[in-house]
């Protein structure tokens, strides 16, 4: 066991950058530490209390129709899906393919603790979020239903085993896509294909049945005889936290652990052999001699971070999302009327302004998308190659930067076309329609350089910690959706005025706003890179 805590411990100081407050010998750097902690604990306690308010809102439609028992069931449902589709992606990478795969295999560690120590360094990962859905759902329901405190005992503690079943199927369905991807050339493709199918899927539900508190209270009965048939630990949660079903509680348990020990066990046998698979260089046979071609220092280094991005299907998912839910978003109000856009979102009174909203939800996703946050960080040790080589460093940011602009521009502007028709947004709102989110294009591509700058991690073992999990990821993102609520602030503000002059005036901020984070990344911004 011990051998197992201290190989997990390793893992998180790498992947959460606690590195960089422990650090005794750069106080610069530990006293940076401590200010994202503070702000990321701030962060989680915002997003807890949506969470709390979410539950309540739902909580009081059960209770009105005399279905409150359906609350902590409905939210562990919700807290299992999310569970299955963020773990899928972070098998390859942090179960499998790990960058210090070797070294840790030299190690007297027998497999299957390795194995262990992985598993629950995604637990870590998952009970996380599953705390910040659970925790708030059991006080709502517990304030509405004036539980006991025997239910607050039992949610405690089987809050800890909920996130695990679904780990274990997410870690199965992502280490059968993973052995299957491995036989191909293009392995990462095949991954990139099965999750974007997956999640343009879940999302593409969501659209096309959404509907109000009202149905959904009535609809949750049915709903939830269909969840205990698909996934039984549904049920017998609900009845031991609700019901004070003891032998429930006791199967939700021994299930849970069980079902942890066979997956690490089984996984353990195949572990070396599906390893070796993902790590063995795959050559062709055919190769032919061609011309050398030349190129500008530009033009390579765009190619190379290009080639890049693309090699990594974690990357691809964890920095495209925006895009994707602004095309799919596009795509629908092409076929849905903006007052069934409306109910989807649960606010009818907004069919008459989604046209004037499009700018500022489109520029959201865009402000969701930081591709650049974590690119010097992915350099990792071969950082020195760059830093030596005969290049500007205004070049290397450039070359970044543009990768950025390549995923995002071209979306803006197909996504802006169906908008405009499908919203019939006059040519105002449609210029800003391009102008307002092209203008978030560049300001997430060059902030997100500045923060990657100021807080790197170059010691990374598996890309898991660098694109999801590093302190750079997590403020780009943070910051970068509190950005993109400035217009729609302003909106609020000054709702006397017209959108598209109050559309025009956020932009214009944003525009200078990048030019001069723009002038310090090529000044100070090199500095600090020359520092790394």
């Amino acid at each position: 066991m011990k051998q197992i805590w201290l190989l997990t411990k390793i893992q998180l100081r790498t992947a959460f950058d606690f590195v960089m407050i422990t650090s005794k010998k750069n106080r610069e750097r530990k006293s940076k530490g401590y200010t994202f902690l503070v702000s990321f604990l701030l962060i989680i306690c915002i997003i807890t209390a949506a969470s709390f308010s979410y539950s309540y809102a739902i909580g009081m439609t059960l209770k009105a129709i005399g279905m409150i028992k359906l609350l902590p069931e409905m939210m562990m449902a919700v807290t299992c899906v999310i569970t299955i589709i963020t773990t899928i992606n972070k098998v390859k990478g942090t179960l499998f393919g790990f960058k210090d795969y070797d070294l840790i295999m030299s190690l007297p560690v027998r497999t299957s603790k390795v194995v262990t120590s992985r598993l629950l360094l995604l637990y870590i990962i998952n009970i996380t979020f599953t705390l910040i859905i659970m925790i708030p759902a059991a006080i709502a329901y517990g304030m509405l239903a004036e539980a006991s405190l025997y239910f607050y005992v039992t949610s405690l503690v089987m809050v800890i085993f909920i996130p695990v079943i679904p780990m274990i199927t997410a870690s199965f369905l992502g280490t059968v896509i993973t052995v299957i991807a491995s036989k191909f050339r293009h392995s990462n493709l095949i991954n990139l294909i099965f999750t974007f199918a997956l999640l343009t899927g879940i999302m593409g539900v969501s659209l096309f049945t959404g509907d109000s508190e009202e149905k959904l209270g009535q609809m949750s009965a049915v709903l939830i005889k269909q969840v205990d048939g698909i996934y039984p630990l549904a049920g017998m949660y609900r009845k031991a936290v609700c019901e004070l079903d003891v032998i429930s509680l006791m199967i939700f348990l021994f299930v849970s652990i069980l079902f942890f020990i066979l997956f690490a066990t089984i996984v353990g046998y195949k572990f070396k052999a599906i390893n070796t698979s993902l790590i063995a260089t795959k050559t062709s046979a055919d190769y032919k001699i061609g011309r050398l071609e030349q190129s500008s220092p530009f033009k390579a280094l765009y190619r190379k971070e290009l080639r890049r991005y693309f090699s990594s299907s974690l990357y691809i998912m964890n920095t495209a999302f925006g895009v994707v839910m602004m095309t799919i978003g596009a795509v629908a109000t092409i076929f849905l009327s903006p007052e069934t856009l409306a109910n989807i979102m649960e606010v009818p009174e907004a069919a008459g302004f989604i046209g004037t909203l499009a700018p500022v939800l489109v520029s959201v996703c865009i402000a969701m998308t930081f591709i650049t946050a974590c690119s010097i960080s992915l350099e990792g040790k071969n950082l020195w190659i760059l830093k030596i080589s005969p290049v500007l460093a205004k070049t290397i940011f450039q070359s970044k930067i543009a990768v950025s602009l390549t995923i995002t521009l071209p979306a803006i502007i197909l996504d802006g076309i169906l908008l405009t028709v499908g919203l019939k947004l006059s040519f105002a709102e449609s210029v800003l329609l391009i102008v307002m989110p092209a203008a978030y294009a560049f300001f997430t591509a060059i902030s997100g350089l500045i923060i990657n700058l100021s807080l790197p991690n170059l010691n990374w073992t598996t890309e898991v910690s660098v694109i999801k999990q590093s302190a750079a990821s997590m403020v780009a993102t943070f910051g970068g959706m509190f950005a993109a609520a400035f217009p729609a602030l302003l909106l609020y503000v000054f709702r006397e005025f017209s959108s598209v002059y109050v559309n025009a005036f956020s932009t214009l901020v944003i525009v200078i706003v990048t030019i001069i984070l723009y002038h310090y990344l090529n000044t100070k911004g090199e500095k600090k890179f020359l520092d790394l």
